[in-house]
This record gives C-alpha cells, sequence and structure tokens, in this order.
C-alpha cells in the first residue's frame, strides 16, 4: 500500500509539473497589436456572460464579462473565434476597427450535435444506426463511482443492476443475453477498449453513446456482440486558463427494515418446531433451564447497520491555444459502508488529454491514473458466511450476544448444545477478517492525424492499459460460537498485473461532390492481452505477530500458484457513409478479426452491418406540415462476433503425464488427456435487425425515437455433457452449440422549453425485452440452475419450482393426496402434482416430475423519466426509474421462513396450529421433513417498482455577485437525494438488487440493499 501511495504521490508531482507547463503556454502573450473591444449578445440584444472569444491560430484568448463587454488583443485580418454554450460558433474577422460587437444565434435543433461514433464522428441528423445519446448532465446526478451505474434508466434498450456495497459490482446489459459468457458490453474511453470502467472518474466525463446494433457497432468486431458504450471525457479548448471544482458529501443508510422476532418470539417458535418434530427444548429457550436466555435480546440490524458517509471531490483545469489545449483533472471517492466494520471503498484519479493542430498535423495525448481499495464484507475461508453477509445478519438469532470478552476474539457466538443454532457473527467477522483489494491502473495513449492532401488523413493511434491489483484475506484464530471456530490462521495474497496494449492505423477519406458526400475508412488494428498473477497461501495453528508472509516461521505452512496467459487479436476493418442531398443515408461497415484463441482454421471471422435513412423532413414532395421538423426512417441489418465465453487456450487439450499405472507388478509411466477439448470452436455470431422513426415536432421541441430490435444469437459457446465413459474431467464438452433470440421495442421522448423564465426539460425512455432460446446443443438438454430451467422454446433462467395449494388440514387431507414424505402432517405445504395425481397416494411427488415454470425474471417493460426546471437562478430535477411485469424470487424471505433455528421473519409468528388454522404459513419443524421451504412459489413475488432515483434542487449565485470576488466566475449550491421513495410490494429490502446469474437470475440471495443518500454539494469554477 505504501507503494502505491508513493506512485500516487509521483503522479501528482508530475501532474502539477504538467499544469504549469501548459498554462504558461496557454498565457496570452502580448505582441504590438491593438486592444479590440466590443459585446458579445444574443439576437435581442441581451448579454452574454463568460463567452471565451480566441484569436485564430494565436495563443490569445479570454472571456466576456456580466455585460458582455471583452477586450482582446488581434490586429487587422485577424479571426475571432466566439463560442458559448447553448449558441452557434461564430468566427468574425477583424475589419480594422477597434470596435467589434458580436451577436451569437442561439442553437434551435440538437440534429447538428456531433455524436461520436466508432473511429469517427457523425451529426446526429445523419445517424443511421441505433445509437443512444445519453443526456450525461442527467446521469451525473446519481452519485456513484461507476459509470455503468450512471446509465440506470437513462438509455432505452440498457439495463443496469447494482447494490448498495461500496466498490461493489455493477451488471450492465444492452438489449438482453446473447451469449452464455460475459454479456458485458464493450466500453471504449477516447478511442480505446476498455474493461472494468469503474476505474475511472465520472466527473471527466464529457458525452456518453451507447451503439446497439450491428449497423453501429460492427466497425468494432467482435468485441460488439453485447454493445459498446463510448465515452468521450473532457478535452481542453482555446481559451485562458480555467479551473473547475465540483465537490460534493452526504450520508447513506438503508431506507428499510426487515420486521424480525424478537427474543420472547422467536423462543416461542423455535420452541414450537423442536416440539413439532419431538424434540426437547433448547435450554437456551427453555424458562425452567439454568441456561434459559432472558437478558440478551439483539436487534442484529439496528446494530449492525449505521450511517454510511459518501464524498467525491474533484478539481480541473482547462485552456490552451489551438496548438496544445489542455484538461487536467485529479479526484478522489469515498464511500464507508452501511454495515459495522471497517469496510469501505475509496479511490484516487488523475486525468490528463492534450490535443492540438499544426497546418495539416492533428495530435493528442492521453493520461489516466487511478489507485484504489476496496474492503470486502463478512470472506471466511473455511466457514461459510450463508446466504452472505446481509441474510446472515438477518438470521442471527437475538440470543446471541455481540460482543463476549471470554472468547478468542472477543466476539459473541452461539452453543451447540445451549442455544443448537448455527448462527453467523457478521460484525465479528467483518472486525477480525481483512479482506481488500487493491488496484492500480494506468491508461496511455498517443496518437497523430495527418492530412495527406485535402480531405484524405491518415491516423495512428497507440494505447496501453495496465492494471496492477493485489488481493489479500486473513483470518486470525477465533472462537465466535457453534460452528464459527478458527483454530488456525488464514492467510491468502495475489498479485497480478493485466495489460493491454493496441496499435490502430487507419485512413479516411471525405469527397463531396454536389448533393453527394462520401467518408470512406480503413484501418489495421492490432492488440495484444497479457495477463499473469502469483499467489501465496498460508494456514497453521501457530500465532501470527505481522501478518506478512515473510514473518512466518513455519514456512511449511505456505503454498504458491500462479497462472499466465497471452492473446492477440489481429483487425483489418472498413466503413462507408454515403449521404444523398441530405435525403437519403446509407452506413456500410466491416471488420475482419483473428483472434488466438481460436485453432488457425477458425482463427478469422468476418462481421459487417449495414443501415439505411429515408429523412423524410428534406423530401419536398411530400408536403408536410411545418410543425414536423424531422421525420426520418431508419433500417439496420449486421452481423457481430464473440470470443468471451473462451479462455486462453480453450481449443487445446491437456496432457496429465503423472498417470502412471501398475502392469504385473512393474510401474509403467502413463499420460492421459485430462478433459476434452473441441479443436473446431468457431466464432459465436449475433446477427440484429432493426426498424427505427425519428420524429421532430415544433422546430424539435419534442423529440421521439421509436423501434423495433431482433438480435439472434448463434453458435454460442457452451459446455454439454458427454458420457462418463469418455473419460473426460468435467465430464462435458465445450463447443459450439446454443442459439437465443432477443426482442423488443424501444421508445424515446423528450420535450423542452427554453423560452420564458421557466425553463424545463422532460425526458423518457421505455423498452420491452423478449428472451426466447432456440437451440442448446446436442440433444438439447435442459440446463437447471438454482431455482431456475432453460430450455428451448423458453427463456433463460425463468423461475422454475413447485406449485403450492395451501396447507394440508386434516390427517385425512394427507392420506387422500399424492405421496410427499412419510413425516407430512396437518400445517404442512400441500405441493401440487403436475400430471393430474393430486389424489392419488401412491404417486410420489418429485422434482422431475411436478416442478413448473413460475415466472419470468426478465420484466415486461423497463423505463426511466427525466424532468429537468430552471427558475432565474434557482434550478430543479428529478429522475424516476422502474420496472414492470418480472418475478423475483425472495430467497431471503425464504431464509427468514424456514421454521428453523436461525432468526425468523415476523410472519412466521402466523404459522400453523391446531388453534390456527386459518394461515398460509406452515408449521415449523426442526428438520423440515415435509420440505415446506423447497423452491415454490410462496417465495416468488412480483418484481415490479418505481423509484424516485434522483432529486435535486440547486441555486446559481448571480454574476454580478461573483464579480465582487474577482476570482469565480460561477458558483452553484445544491442539495440531493438518492434513492428516495420505492413504491413496490416487495418483501425484502429492495427489488432493484444485483442478480447477474446467467441460468440463475431473478434471485435475490441478500443483495446489499441500494442506500438512500442525502448530499450537499458545490461547483465552482474560477
Amino acid at each position: 500500500m505504501k507503494k502505491c501511495k508513493n506512485e500516487f504521490r509521483k503522479g501528482v508531482r508530475w501532474f502539477s509539473l504538467l499544469s504549469f507547463i501548459c498554462i504558461f503556454l496557454g498565457t496570452n502573450f502580448v505582441y504590438a497589436q491593438s486592444q479590440i473591444k466590443g459585446k458579445i449578445t444574443d439576437k435581442d440584444g441581451k448579454p452574454l456572460s463568460n463567452a471565451t472569444i480566441v484569436v485564430k491560430g494565436k495563443p490569445t484568448a479570454t472571456t466576456s464579462k456580466e455585460d458582455g463587454s471583452y477586450t482582446i488583443s488581434a490586429k487587422a485580418g485577424d479571426v475571432l473565434f466566439v463560442s458559448y454554450i447553448g449558441f452557434q460558433n461564430t468566427e468574425i474577422k477583424i475589419n480594422g476597427t477597434t470596435g467589434q460587437n458580436i451577436q451569437l444565434i442561439a442553437k434551435t435543433s440538437s440534429l447538428d450535435d456531433v455524436v461520436v461514433v466508432g473511429y469517427g464522428t457523425v451529426k446526429k441528423k445523419d445517424l443511421t444506426g441505433s445509437v443512444s445519446i445519453v443526456n450525461v448532465g442527467d446521469a451525473k446526478k446519481v452519485a456513484t463511482y461507476d459509470v455503468a451505474k450512471m446509465l440506470q434508466g437513462q438509455a432505452a434498450g440498457v439495463s443496469v443492476q447494482g447494490s448498495g456495497e461500496p466498490g461493489g459490482y455493477v451488471a450492465i446489459k444492452i438489449r438482453g443475453i446473447s451469449t452464455f459468457g460475459d454479456n458485458s458490453p464493450l466500453f471504449v474511453i477516447d478511442g480505446v477498449p476498455v474493461s472494468a470502467p469503474f476505474d475511472f472518474a465520472t466527473d471527466d466525463i464529457e458525452s456518453i453513446q451507447v451503439l446497439k446494433d450491428a449497423s453501429a457497432a460492427a466497425i468494432y468486431g467482435s468485441r460488439a456482440a453485447t454493445g459498446v458504450i463510448i465515452i468521450t471525457t473532457k478535452k481542453g479548448k482555446s481559451s485562458v486558463p480555467k479551473i473547475t471544482i465540483s465537490s460534493y458529501a452526504g450520508v447513506q443508510n438503508v431506507p428499510k427494515k426487515i420486521p424480525l422476532l424478537d427474543r420472547v418470539q422467536y423462543q416461542t417458535v423455535v420452541s414450537a418446531a423442536e416440539t413439532n418434530a419431538g424434540l426437547s427444548i433448547a435450554p437456551a429457550n427453555d424458562p425452567t433451564s439454568p441456561y434459559y436466555v432472558s437478558t440478551i435480546n439483539t436487534d442484529w440490524q439496528k446494530s449492525a447497520l449505521k450511517t454510511g458517509l459518501i464524498q467525491n471531490h474533484n478539481v480541473g483545469v482547462s485552456g490552451g491555444t489551438e496548438a496544445l489545449a489542455y484538461n487536467l483533472s485529479v479526484g478522489y471517492f469515498d464511500q464507508t459502508g452501511y454495515q459495522a466494520g471497517p469496510q469501505k471503498y475509496d479511490r484516487y484519479t488523475l486525468n490528463s488529454n492534450i490535443t492540438g493542430k499544426k497546418g495539416i498535423l492533428s495530435y493528442g495525448a492521453k493520461l489516466a491514473y487511478t489507485e484504489s481499495h476496496k474492503g470486502n464484507y463478512a470472506a471466511t475461508n473455511g466457514h461459510a458466511v450463508f446466504g452472505g453477509t446481509v441474510t446472515s445478519m438477518l438470521t442471527a438469532i437475538p440470543t446471541m450476544p455481540i460482543y463476549d470478552n471470554t472468547k478468542l476474539g472477543g466476539y459473541g457466538g452461539t452453543d451447540q448444545s445451549i442455544n443448537r443454532a448455527i448462527s453467523a457473527n457478521v460484525i465479528g467477522i467483518n472486525n477480525l477478517v481483512t479482506d481488500y483489494s487493491n488496484r492500480n491502473r494506468v491508461l496511455a495513449n498517443v496518437w497523430a492525424e495527418l492530412e495527406i492532401v485535402k480531405n484524405l488523413k491518415y491516423k495512428i493511434n497507440l494505447s496501453y492499459d495496465r492494471t496492477d491489483y493485489m488481493n489479500y484475506h486473513y483470518e486470525p484464530k477465533f472462537d465466535m460460537g457453534y460452528y464459527y471456530i478458527n483454530s488456525q490462521y488464514y492467510m491468502y495474497q495475489q498479485y497480478g498485473v493485466s495489460k493491454t496494449g493496441l496499435i490502430e492505423n487507419t485512413l479516411s477519406y471525405a469527397l463531396k461532390y454536389k448533393k453527394h458526400s462520401l467518408d470512406m475508412l480503413a484501418g489495421l488494428t492490432y492488440q495484444k492481452d497479457d495477463n499473469q498473477w502469483m499467489a501465496a497461501t498460508s494456514q497453521d495453528t501457530t500465532t501470527l505477530v505481522n501478518t506478512v508472509f515473510s514473518a512466518i516461521a513455519n514456512q511449511g505452512a505456505n503454498t504458491v500458484s500462479g497462472q499466465a496467459g497471452t492473446a492477440t487479436l489481429y483487425s483489418t476493418l472498413g466503413r462507408i457513409n454515403y449521404n444523398y442531398d441530405g435525403r437519403f443515408l446509407l452506413t456500410a461497415n466491416f471488420r475482419r478479426d483473428g483472434s488466438s484463441k481460436f485453432a488457425p482454421v477458425n482463427r478469422y471471422g468476418n462481421f459487417m452491418g449495414f443501415a439505411g435513412a429515408w429523412n423524410l423532413t428534406n423530401e419536398k414532395f411530400l408536403h408536410l406540415p411545418s410543425q414536423i421538423t424531422n421525420l426520418k426512417l431508419r433500417l439496420g441489418y449486421g452481423t457481430l462476433g464473440n470470443q468471451s465465453s473462451l479462455g486462453y487456450y480453450s481449443w487445446q487439450s491437456y496432457i496429465n503425464n503423472g498417470t502412471n499405472y501398475l502392469f504385473n507388478n512393474s510401474l509403467a509411466v502413463g499420460a492421459s488427456t485430462v478433459s476434452v477439448t473441441d479443436p473446431s470452436l468457431k466464432w459465436e455470431s449475433t446477427t440484429t435487425k432493426n426498424a427505427a422513426l425519428d420524429l421532430g415536432l415544433f422546430n424539435d421541441k419534442i423529440n421521439l425515437t421509436a423501434e423495433y430490435f431482433e438480435r439472434v444469437s448463434s453458435d454460442i459457446i457452451t459446455a454439454i455433457p458427454i458420457p462418463l465413459s469418455v473419460g473426460s474431467f468435467p465430464a462435458t464438452l465445450t463447443t459450439n452449440a446454443a442459439s437465443v433470440k432477443n426482442n423488443g421495442f424501444e421508445a424515446t421522448i423528450g420535450y423542452k422549453k427554453t423560452d420564458g423564465k421557466f425553463k424545463f426539460n422532460i425526458n423518457a425512455n421505455a423498452y420491452t425485452l423478449h428472451n426466447t432460446v432456440l437451440k442448446l446443443g446436442g440433444t438439447n438438454n435442459p440446463i437447471y440452475g438454482s431455482g431456475s430451467k432453460t430450455e428451448v422454446g423458453k427463456e433463460v433462467g425463468q423461475l422454475y419450482g413447485y406449485q403450492t395449494e395451501g396447507l394440508f388440514q386434516s390427517v385425512a387431507d394427507v392420506n387422500k393426496h399424492a405421496f410427499q414424505s412419510a413425516l407430512t402432517a396437518p400445517g404442512d405445504v400441500r405441493f401440487k402434482a403436475q400430471n393430474g395425481k393430486d389424489n392419488d397416494p401412491t404417486y410420489t411427488i418429485t422434482d422431475g416430475n411436478d416442478r413448473v415454470y413460475l415466472g419470468s425474471a426478465i420484466p415486461k417493460v423497463y423505463f426511466g423519466l427525466n424532468f429537468d426546471a430552471n427558475y432565474g437562478n434557482f434550478d430543479f430535477s428529478v429522475f424516476f426509474q422502474g420496472n414492470a411485469g418480472s418475478k423475483v424470487f425472495n430467497a431471503v424471505y425464504q431464509s427468514l421462513m424456514t421454521g428453523q433455528y436461525g432468526n425468523q421473519h415476523t410472519d412466521e409468528l402466523n404459522y400453523w396450529r391446531a388453534s390456527h388454522t386459518n394461515t398460509n404459513v406452515p408449521r415449523p419443524m426442526i428438520g423440515d421433513p415435509n420440505g415446506n421451504n423447497r423452491f415454490s412459489d410462496l417465495f416468488v413475488e412480483s418484481g415490479t417498482y418505481v423509484k424516485l432515483q434522483n432529486a435535486q434542487i440547486g441555486y446559481t449565485i448571480p454574476e454580478k455577485q461573483l464579480i465582487k470576488t474577482h476570482l469565480f466566475t460561477r458558483i452553484r449550491v445544491y442539495l440531493s437525494g438518492q434513492n428516495l421513495i420505492t413504491i413496490a410490494k416487495y418483501k425484502g429490502y429492495d427489488p432493484d438488487f444485483i442478480s447477474d446469474g446467467l441460468f440463475s437470475r431473478g434471485l435475490d440471495y441478500g443483495s446489499f440493499p441500494n442506500a438512500r443518500t442525502f448530499m450537499f454539494g458545490i461547483q465552482a469554477g474560477l
């Protein structure tokens, strides 16, 4: 860790030096020139303050004052370049006078905005593919360390699931499941493909585009089958040096408590369960026992859940000239957990971008550095924390103390004979067990573009992405009661490095002839990935004073392991954009990828995409109403490849040369194949189709996009079962076997009011998703997950279990029903026989015959809504997000309704007994011989929810007040709330939980609930 901090300090020193150099280069040098004075106004003569005025091609710049006035050194013939947010850029040639008033024209439409796509840009009005443009201003209102979490509800077709764990994993998918491997999209930051984008600060983001179909994403080939998210970070512009400050701090807590049993209620329920099982009452619950617990009543939620803190600070400096513009920033993010313990996530970031142009040469460079630390919860090596730290906290019994000075480690636990309960003390585990991950990452990129002849440009792009990480785990010896006794220390430490080098060469040409426009791109790329790690483990009965491997006296207790792998990707790519008179648009993309992950015979794959658009607005013969300012039809088709399911050498067999055998009392040396592989493995392919309508009304005050999409993934790589007689371990073959289809509708609508004192924007999006398995390979045997089933004709990971028909009310009911268990009795759950044999006592209900589909974990519709308003210097915004129509298996509730020794939900008090039969809660019984707690519809709930994800109110201090400071150009303060209201019928903490299992979906096993957050923030400019 000390080494990491030293490296960061070095980074800060370099950042400071680079900042000084860039600011020095951006300083306004004074030549023998005239002082040009004037005013910057809008068309109505209203002054515009803080407009940037630059002498084109020279290191001279200034900004306008509150009354719109400016003064700048220039001479006759120079060109002033003026820019202002929300207005069109303007160039004015100085005519020899010293007075130069400039009137700016407001942007009336966003269609001329430039959108970043693969290896280039295009105007929004010329888009042909399926591309979502994220409103970064709205997305940044979400307090998070991860750009993926920012996108929840912000773009149609993008689903995001996260949790409240500091630094926790965020699952993001675009248009559903298209592979049985990693379904995460490809992230491209400033032209560099990256993984794990959570390492980088969200403050530095300038724009986000989501490429959702092959016509838009095929240029990225094999890496784009699951979609592409393009992120552009802030760049410098020709201007005087500007400093920006962004900072917020807040508190976080769990917005909901689950009702649990207290001591008396717990003892009552467990005693009933033991009595029903014919057991004696546990001494801790028996008032007649000397071991009866009457003074301990631990509320584990109250004790374990605390107020967490979150803070984020970012300082940036930008400016420069056309020859050298810079943008530099440093940031710090910190989030402490809301569950008792030292666990937290913090991150230091540095990001720098330099761009420039000198004649026919354009150039740029990027350097980003990040250092992060993540503390992990309740991780134990030899003692399972059943259901995870959240579920274990809830099932911890109220008769167990938090602290016990008589036990090794000082934390309480249960006794096998007195309590009879295995109960994890998560507070003790969180504090005694040390488990954390450190990451240091450097992303470097340099590029240059040469205009060989007019409109013919050659560009070279070099990038290097390196992540060094260390995972550490240490468990001391401790005694936390029954099962949780550790008589040996355990230590594990892993060091690893992941490196990616990329070289890209592209050639582009733009041609215009009368009404024809043609943009062409061709390129060659080479990427190399290197990954390696080494780990050491130690376990012994001695006591460690210093928890480092060099301090271990018994070196024989140590073991070492490691792994290394290399993969390369060589690609050729091309694209053609054709535009005829702004009416007919055509895009064609092509990419050929060659990957070392495949055998030479199948190493290369060809991927292409086509899209066409008809801009009906520009068709004179249609005579569209004047209210329609944009009407465009789009069609797209293409194929994408995927190799994410493969390891480095999946097509190669391994030989075990230690399989010796005894022949005639003589040992013969032998070798055998460990596992069977398929050398004919080939690329997965995804074919996409989409049709869309873009509509703009009333000078684009209203914008609507409606789109239908279809994605069919074929040759999906998966493991199919093979006979045990083959001798392969495991008894499966990884091959191209499966096929999946995703289809649905997407809609986005927005309205903006930009005139008058009260201005506002409303943006909403919604989409549907339907998933169907077309093929599973071999004999199409179903794939069973935890409470789920995947089979042809159904969706991936659909909930699967038993249907219930209430409770047995009498012995006669039990005797005339299909057989469930020899100990089934009144008060037990009655499970439905699915073949009409409910009333046949000779028939036995089994997993193989009597489970059915219980619902879809995929919502019927996802949606998001943003509302932003401004009145004078005040601004206000709200963001709603949710989904509807999904089913969730609440495994947390299942764990709290077992009728066993763990703590229970208060609903368990309503259990069946002879004096209380009008209930759906089965009788508690230790051992649960009837399987009342099995996977059934008793624990399937609606996953529908609507959340007020964010609400914010801000105030911007008037400029006339800031002028008096002679320092600040802008100050905005705001109050913000996050995850404020959830409307749902869910009995768990939060229906918006992390559940990214492929074949086991929609299962809440105890995800950290998303925190409710209240923050204060400030944004300032100097």
